[in-house]
């Protein structure tokens, strides 16, 4: 029986023990294997589906019992296994035409989890149930739900014009969301939010089209100092605001530099890598950062500003207005350009997710970003050539985020042991302590979280390990430097990080832009902050004016210089049996 496994304590031979949550969500999944064996939708067979509810009757029993229902209290995974098998149970009743109980089991699942999605109103579900007056009250329940998160007679479609109460209310929506919501107030204890509302509301008025009332509302997510919290223009605006050439400049030494150039054509037109930009459109280049981008950049720290102003918004624009440039060549001589924004037919995008051996058979993988499985599976794709290597490298100075499971996979071919992950926490606003007069913020440890993460694999690679970090390294990419961190696996080499991770909620606003907002704060499973501050390499590293127009790396030169110091650096072969 599943409580004596839990109570047991079973442990799986030669790894760290199972967690008594995790097998109870095992176990329970079994049962719901097995039921689904049972079941042919398409050709049901009224033994097998009364087995099947045995089976699945069987679960819910299991997790009735009370060491399984206290350990669902403190693991989410365990808590909804209760409603995958609730939703299971309403697939079978349907097929049975037990509509009546398909019903009841339908206001046990809303019990549980009161947004159901879109699984509601799916065929199987609404085809048999459609006449149900029960039925029809729950879809009204759910569509009043739905009216009150989502604001939809706010969030109306695009239109070149919106009336002053649309863009009263877009404000007033952003303003609100993030006063119950943010979790980093905190962070900015000098901003007035409500005097900030009072201050936007005559601009937002006075807005004489879409455009310029997101160029109003777009200054003001950045007042919060959080890189996951930012108001988005409508798709429609997007060339209006973000198109720019194809090539990347940075603050380096001081100096704005190009750094890369991914068009021929600007090539011949003369823009090169190393060249100082010194002026845009006429203003001093520095200026023109400060007071033409920032301002709408959202961030979490000076290093996150400095990248958004100097690097992905300094040549961000109109598409149809083109670049005038000031440049100057390391030779000191200056010259002028007109640069489109925009039409570039022969973009080269550099090599995605680049592996090579360097010198001492040290494997460099650079990870781009975790945006979907393909780190995963580049890793995957170079196992054999890093199992061989004496030291590994990985690169996430450029990476943006996404998931943090996928750097969490990666990062457990690295060690046998669980790996720690950030501790996450959510702001707690209690009505009914306001009520009695003591408002508090208080923040509340999320289920589950901090929980280590463990995937066996055959054999993990046991050598010397750096990661490359910088200001660039962002969200899901920073939860992968904090676990890196914490598994004490090697050494991070280069610049802080951008300081900032989180979950946002998201939300629209009127005339087709986005919002979103930090509701997730993290920190090392430790306690330590990361989170406005950056998380500290523990080698130093950055290039200089010199390195870039040299088209030296010396962040990667400092981690191969000390992987070579390390003493497991003799060894061949780091190869290891988990």
């Amino acid at each position: 029986m599943l409580a004596c496994a839990l109570g047991c304590g079973v442990v799986l031979a030669d790894s760290a023990p199972v967690k008594p949550a995790m097998q109870a969500y095992d176990q329970i999944t079994v049962l719901r294997d097995q039921a689904d064996a049972l079941v042919d939708p398409k050709h049901p067979d009224p033994a097998k589906l009364k087995q099947a509810e045995i089976v699945l009757q069987k679960a819910l029993r299991e997790m009735d019992q009370p060491v399984i229902d206290g350990l669902a209290e403190g693991n989410v995974y365990l808590r909804y296994r209760r409603y995958n098998v609730l939703y299971d149970l309403v697939h079978l009743y349907l097929l049975q035409a037990r509509r009546a109980r398909a019903l009841d089991t339908i206001d046990a699942l809303l019990a549980i989890d009161s947004s159901p999605g879109e699984w509601l109103r799916d065929p199987s579900i609404s085809g048999p149930l459609s006449d149900e007056p029960r039925y029809k009250a729950i879809l009204a329940q759910q569509d009043s739900a739905d009216r009150l998160w989502h604001a939809k007679s706010i969030a109306v479609p695009y239109s070149p014009q919106l009336s002053e109460a649309q863009r009263i209310a877009g404000l007033s929506l952003f303003w609100s969301e993030a006063k119950y919501n943010f979790v980093h107030f905190d962070h900015v204890p000098q901003l007035d939010w409500d005097q900030t509302y009072l201050d936007f509301l005559p601009q937002v008025i006075t807005a004489k089209d879409t455009r310029a009332y997101y160029e109003v509302l777009m200054r003001l997510a950045p007042l919060l100092r959080d890189g996951h919290t930012n108001i988005y223009p409508p798709e429609a605006l997007q060339d209006k605001f973000y198109a720019r050439p194809p090539m990347r400049t940075e603050l380096v030494d001081g100096k704005v530099l190009v750094t890369r150039v991914f068009s021929p054509t600007l090539v011949k037109q003369g823009i090169h890598v190393g060249d100082e930009i010194l002026a845009i459109d006429g203003i001093e280049a520095h200026r023109y950062a400060h007071e033409r981008v920032a301002p709408f950049e959202s961030s979490s720290t000076p290093q996150d500003a400095d990248v958004r102003a100097f690097s992905y918004g300094l040549l961000s624009g109109d598409k149809t207005q083109p670049l005038h440039l000031s440049l100057r060549d390391a030779a000191g001589a200056t010259r002028e350009l007109v640069v489109l924004r925009g039409d570039y037919s022969d973009v080269q995008s550099p090599v995605a997710f680049a592996f090579r051996m360097l010198p001492g058979d040290i494997a460099y993988l650079a990870l781009d970003h975790f945006e979907s499985d393909a780190s995963v599976k580049a890793f995957e794709q170079h196992l054999p050539q890093i199992m061989n290597a004496r030291g590994l490298i990985l690169d996430v100075r450029y990476n943006g985020g996404g998931s943090s499971n996928y750097g969490l996979e990666v990062l457990s071919h690295l060690s046998n042991q669980p790996i720690p992950t950030e501790v996450s926490r959510e702001l707690q606003i209690d009505p009914v302590d306001r009520a009695r007069g003591y408002p508090r913020l208080e923040w509340r440890k999320l289920p589950d979280s901090g929980e280590p993460y463990l995937k066996k694999h055959a054999s993990i690679f046991g050598g010397p390990v750096a990661v490359l970090i910088g200001p660039r390294t962002f969200s899901a990419a920073e939860d992968f430097t904090v676990s890196f961190d914490a598994m004490k696996r090697g050494l991070l080499v280069g610049m802080a990080t951008g300081g900032s991770t989180g979950q946002p909620l998201q939300f629209d606003l009127p005339g087709g832009g986005k919002a979103r907002i930090c509701v997730k704060r993290d920190s090392y499973p430790d306690g330590r902050e990361f989170i406005g501050k950056g998380i500290t390499p523990d080698i130093v590293a950055a290039p200089t004016v010199a390195d870039i127009r040299a088209g030296r790396d010396p962040v990667l030169e400092r981690a191969v210089a000390a992987l070579r110091k390390s003493p497991s650096m003799a060894s061949p072969s780091h190869g290891g049996k988990s």
